[in-house]
């Protein structure tokens, strides 16, 4: 009977699809974490992992001050923004930065990196990569804090402050987003009208889907009178002068797009240009 047991075991085990050779799967000792809010027009993404105290002193001991630290545990702490943001004062334009920080008794300091390569262990001081640094005063919670985490608070719908706190140490960072500027345009330019840009996009649909020739010349005038002459335009015009029979009015069109794009070296549109007044002129 026990000789039997081996191998019904063994039976058993490949029933159940037991792999000698899968991964053992166990709770990560500092686990990733991410943050993702909104604030002003701004987008900001923190992707870190989030170390735990366990009973140890951290600030001073288990982050020295003085030492470069990764903000986090395993890979370099990433910070994402959608927009541009000031911190502090100072600007950060979009982007994605490596954020590390150098403890300090008195204050800390706050560096961001765009070269996503960076690491604690390959960090090199006063390279163009360091595009924003701050020195930030910390404070003392009243609480214990166990895991490492980021924050993002006091948000307003053009400022917040980016937190970070372990054991009894919070940072916190103030920032700005520049949101008044932004509204301003867009209210500017729903007044104005569409663009010049807007324009050239309707005009140049309306001949290619074969619509109304003489509403697509409107809106190429109108993309002129908003941009200014533009030889991709001006050829474009001369293209639907010519397709209403104004071979007179699309050779000086054509004349105008060819001395600018001459100006522009754009060889394509001399060439272009140099064809067609060279045909409408047999007409």
């Amino acid at each position: 009977m026990k000789k039997l047991l081996a191998p019904l075991s063994i039976a058993l085990l490949l029933a159940l699809g037991f792999n000698a050779n899968a991964q053992l799967e166990t709770p990560q000792p500092s686990p990733g974490g991410s943050l993702t809010q909104k604030v002003g027009m701004a987008e900001i993404k923190i992707d870190y992992s989030r170390p735990s105290a366990k009973g140890r002193k951290i600030v001073g001991e288990l982050l020295p001050f003085g030492e470069l630290w990764r903000t986090g545990a395993n890979s370099p702490t990433k910070v994402t923004i959608s927009d541009s943001i000031t911190l502090m004062g100072k600007g950060l334009a979009k982007g994605s930065y490596v954020l590390m920080t150098r403890p300090g008794k008195d204050s800390w300091e706050i560096i961001f990196n765009k070269n996503p390569a960076t690491s604690v262990f390959n960090y090199k001081e006063g390279t163009a990569d360091d595009v924003l640094k701050l020195m930030v005063k910390p404070s003392t919670l009243p609480m214990m804090v166990e895991s490492f985490t980021f924050n993002v608070s006091n948000i307003t719908g053009t400022s917040a402050n980016l937190d970070f706190m372990w054991e009894n140490t919070m940072i916190s960072i103030p920032f700005t987003n520049d949101v008044d500027s932004k509204v301003m345009a867009q209210i500017k330019q729903k007044m104005d009208g569409p663009s010049a840009n807007d324009y050239y996009a309707m005009s140049t649909y309306f001949m290619e889907a074969g619509k109304d020739s003489k509403q697509a010349l409107e809106f190429a005038n109108k993309a002129l009178e908003k941009g200014g002459d533009k030889f991709w335009i001006l050829r474009h015009k001369s293209l639907l002068q010519a397709k209403l029979s104004d071979k007179k009015g699309a050779i000086e069109t054509a004349k105008k797009s060819l001395d600018l794009a001459t100006k522009e070296k754009n060889n394509d549109y001399i060439r272009m240009n140099e064809k067609s007044i060279a045909e409408w002129s047999k007409m």
